[in-house]
């Protein structure tokens, strides 16, 4: 398990140069506040997105560990099947390992966050138009996205379910025709446009 400032340090790789000032938590903060809290294991060493890291994950919640005992992963090092490695983190239950990860992205008690959701839901905020933001630092359009890693295989998408939720890579026969023709779909549609990328978790 690494320390605070190692924690710091390997986040650090995945904020950019510099960072902007913001009036709000990122991903990045929740991370941080995770580690802090005892609620997070990090994993520092190659882990294969598409046959290691969700099993590893789900051992917490199959293998009998007491939902206060689960915790969120961010692994540092994805790699895929076909060998390639990515330079973007994976944070796998980072959201809702258990009701205390939940409560700390809430940043309330959890009997005040039925209520929030509620209160959220009947009164939106104004979304506010931004000229620069992280998540359009890095542009790949047109001819490029059809360069290895530059379209969704540069993305550290985790496998859960080999054969259901791998559509674009799956044979034919393992997966269903709606997955498909939503697979599809996604593929046309970035291909056709642009993938914005950075400023992930």
């Amino acid at each position: 398990m690494s320390g605070p400032d190692d924690i710091a340090g390997l986040l650090e790789r995945y904020r950019g140069e510099g960072r902007r000032e913001r009036g709000y938590p990122d991903l990045h903060d929740h991370v941080l506040a995770l580690h802090r809290a005892g609620l997070l294991i990090v994993v520092d060493e190659p882990i294969n997105k598409d046959t290691e890291m969700h099993p590893l994950v789900r051992w917490q919640y199959r293998g009998g560990i007491a939902e206060d005992n689960r915790r969120a992963f961010l692994f540092t090092k994805a790699t895929d099947s076909k060998g390639a490695r990515y330079d973007i983190a994976v944070l796998v239950a980072g959201l809702a390992a258990n009701p205390e990860v939940y409560r700390l992205g809430f940043n309330r008690p959890l009997d005040e966050i039925g209520p929030a959701w509620v209160k959220a839901l009947a009164a939106p905020i104004e979304p506010r138009v931004a000229a620069a933001v992280p998540c359009q630092d890095v542009w790949v359009l047109g001819d490029a996205l059809d360069d290895a890693g530059a379209a969704l295989d540069g993305l550290p998408v985790p496998i859960s379910t080999p054969g259901f939720d791998n559509a674009l890579t799956s044979p034919p026969g393992i997966t269903s025709p709606r997955i498909r023709k939503a697979a599809v779909r996604t593929s046309a549609t970035i291909g056709g446009n642009s993938k914005r990328r950075g400023g992930w978790g």
